[in-house]
């Protein structure tokens, strides 16, 4: 009986829902599961760390914590505790191009969840107070997630590494201490009118409820909302090659680790779901290809990770390995040109075991990744906001299993080129015992 709902056919997937748009410009999908007496509110702006203006880094960040400090009609700490006392809960994420926020609770707390997400979408009340203490808050997370975590430090170093300072991407989301202590009342709330509207977001509400009623509080609660001038979102020309090709750094560590990082086919692209399946072949498991030969026979690393980080405005390829301690870290990089070589040349196409395997797995975390409602609603809003139809299950489904040998190659040829890495290399930091 699992997923029976949603699989009608063994050719066919669907998320049945029904999409419709407010004059103001929201989008409203209806998800509806009467299975459970569960309800999830969730929205998605068109906004990220992509978006940050030049000197305003981690804003995008920062308006994830914001939007729980209040507005006029539900004070601070409300929104929380009003959510917590029906029994609910929710949580946000911001990510390079966009921001969600999502709400889950039994269904009679539903047209709680709409109104709060209502009232905050245009009618956040942001003060000095709210602002200096949300900023060190992030301030905060900066440190305890990047500078001072093993290994943080990568997700600072990388992608200024891959991209120049001009491009969006060139910082990470969190945002500089320098750029957050600058941010004055008067940016960050500019900020928050040209991207917080209705005609900015998709609102999509999922779970146990009556559709009739629900669309008339959508008109209740959203249709009065005015749209925005929205903010032009920058498109810079396309990056195929790193701005530092080679950097070392040092942290608190005990085993060094080389990350390799090319410029890929953005989320979604042809390229995208090949360089998913090649993660697979190189450290999907004791066989695949990386994994058995530093890892299993050589031991010269000791855990490796290799995956596609997609994007809207271009991706990543990563391939980071922890090295053994007395590991040569440039014999490791030579083994892993090799092997790319020799993927790239033909000399060692992916075989049809090494396709099916990874292609089967790739099916697998597809479906099963559907069962939770949450999962589904954000499937949704994942598919809307990058290829502009909610109704792509089966056409996800079909890139990868249209990937081919031959399209591997090819996307290994012209985008994992040795001269077009980034190598960063971590050494663990000297302590009396080294030195």
């Amino acid at each position: 009986m699992l997923l029976a709902w949603l699989v009608p056919s063994a050719l066919a997937l669907d998320i049945p829902h029904e999409h419709y748009e407010l004059d103001n410009g929201l989008d409203v999908l209806l998800v509806q599961d009467h299975r459970l007496p569960q309800v999830v509110v969730d929205l998605w702006y068109g906004v990220g760390s992509y978006d940050d203006p030049p000197g305003e880094s981690g804003f995008a960040h920062l308006f994830e914590h914001l939007m729980f400090m209040g507005t006029e009609l539900v004070g601070e700490g409300e929104f929380d505790g009003r959510m917590e006392a029906g029994g609910g809960w929710n949580n946000a994420s911001t990510a390079d191009d966009r921001t969600n926020y999502f709400d889950v609770g039994p269904a009679e707390l539903l047209d709680v969840l709409m109104f709060m997400e209502a009232d905050r979408m245009t009618g956040l009340d942001i003060t000095q107070d709210k602002l200096d203490l949300q900023r060190e808050v992030v301030r905060n997370e900066r440190r305890q997630n990047y500078e001072d975590a093993p290994y943080g430090k990568v997700w600072l170093e990388i992608p200024a590494m891959l991209y120049p300072e001009t491009h969006p991407y060139h910082l990470s989301g969190i945002g500089s201490h320098e750029d957050l202590l600058a941010a004055s009342l008067d940016t960050v709330t500019s900020f928050y009118a040209d991207w917080y509207a209705p005609n900015n977001a998709t609102l999509i509400i999922g779970g146990d409820f009556d559709p009739d009623a629900v669309k008339a509080n959508v008109d209740r609660w959203f249709a009065p909302l005015e749209p925005a001038e929205l903010r032009e979102h920058v498109v810079p020309p396309e990056v195929v090659a790193p701005v530092t090709v080679e950097k070392t750094i040092t942290d608190q560590v005990e085993l060094p680790l080389l990350v390799m990082a090319w410029h890929s086919p953005a989320f979604f692209t042809p390229g995208d779901a090949e360089l998913d399946i090649l993660a697979s072949v190189l450290a999907g498991g004791a066989d695949a290809r990386l994994e058995a030969r530093l890892v299993n026979e050589e031991r010269v690393v000791q855990e490796l990770e290799v995956f596609q980080y997609s994007n809207r405005h271009g991706s990543s390829f990563y391939l980071m390995a922890f090295a053994s301690p007395d590991a040569d870290l440039d014999a490791v990089a030579a083994a892993i040109d090799e092997e790319l070589a020799a993927l790239a040349s033909g000399a060692a196409p992916v075989t049809e075991r090494e396709l099916a395997q990874a292609v089967n797995g790739w099916e697998m975390n597809l479906v099963y990744g559907l069962e939770g409602l949450l999962d589904r609603v954000e499937t949704l809003q994942n598919y809307l906001f990058y290829t502009g139809t909610a109704d792509y299950l089966d056409e996800d489904l079909a890139r990868y299993q249209g990937v081919t040998a031959e399209s591997i190659q090819a996307v290994v040829a012209e985008r994992l080129k040795p001269e077009l890495a980034a190598r960063l290399t971590v050494l663990p930091e000297a302590t009396e015992e080294t030195e």
